[in-house]
């Protein structure tokens, strides 16, 4: 009887330390990859993630990295592309956060050392006008509660270690790599004929190496089609979309390695010039 009490006693312990360890988990995790971020220095995998926990995970980095970073300026969809999704096993998008302090404006300077693992990439940046967008239901009324678009090169930063896969949950965990973000000059929705025939070109000016190339059509089909998936996300969490907030609307290009040199986005179908750009120096 004796034994069978004494072992009753272990099993609750054992059981008690596991939901202790369970729910000191996220915040320490979220502390770990919050420290890798400042300090600029390659997060540890993440063994046994799900879904659900690196939501939560991201949740603390992104409060953590806002008492220095400020509060929120946007939101990015990350991994637009059908085949990356597949092979990550997801059916749809990650959602990020951008903080105020993330988002540059152009021509900006950005140190190499000030990130882990960097690189860049040509995306599209919108900007919410009013917030009808949360009641929208066709793709015009989407685009009418839109009042810029933005030629925008997004610097994320891997953070883990390049020698082993990234999973879509290490991802989601920390915060899908957002760290830099660089503006160009917005161009205002109502000169833009149709948002989804704008082509761009990225290089770095010096020995125009690294040329990568892309169309917003490749943009879940429409760009139209990204807005959408981000409202309705956010709408889901219980964050509708308020006015002044930047919307990033995925990769138009391949990855550009990071080096010392310009880099600068080149788009045409924006608007009425012929073409607009943004550049960023890394230094």
């Amino acid at each position: 009887m004796k034994f069978k009490f004494t072992f009753l006693i272990f099993a609750v312990a054992a059981v008690a330390i596991f939901f202790m360890r369970q729910e000191n988990f996220v915040p320490r995790t979220a502390l770990d990859i919050y420290q890798h971020f400042t300090d600029n220095t390659e997060a540890d995998a993440i063994p046994g993630l799900t879904t659900e926990t690196a939501l939560e995970i991201q949740k603390h980095v992104v409060y953590a990295l806002s008492e220095n970073w400020g509060g929120i300026a946007g939101y990015k969809a990350a991994i637009t592309n059908p085949d990356i999704q597949q092979k990550m096993g997801i059916e749809q998008p990650l959602l990020g956060i951008f903080l105020n302090k993330m988002l540059l404006e152009s021509p900006a300077v950005i140190n190499i050392s000030a990130a882990t693992h960097p690189f860049a990439e040509a995306d599209l940046l919108v900007r919410i006008k009013d917030s009808a967008i949360n009641n929208a239901k066709t793709d015009q009324e989407i685009l009418a509660s839109i009042d810029q678009v933005i030629p925008f090169i997004e610097v994320p930063d891997r953070l883990f270690s390049t020698d082993k896969p990234l999973t879509a949950d290490m991802l989601m965990a920390i915060n899908t790599g957002a760290r830099y973000g660089v503006m160009g000059e917005p161009i205002p929705m109502e000169l833009i004929e149709n948002l989804n025939l704008c082509q761009v070109g990225i290089v770095y000016e010096e020995d125009r190496s690294h040329l990568k190339t892309g169309a917003c059509s490749s943009l879940m089909g429409n760009p139209v089609n990204v807005i959408r998936w981000l409202r309705d996300r956010l709408l889901a969490l219980n964050y509708p979309l308020k006015p002044g907030a930047y919307l990033s609307l995925g990769s138009l290009t391949s990855p550009v390695p990071i080096k010392k040199g310009r880099l600068t986005a080149i788009y045409t179908g924006l608007g009425n010039q012929q073409h607009v750009s943004v550049s960023v120096l890394f230094k």
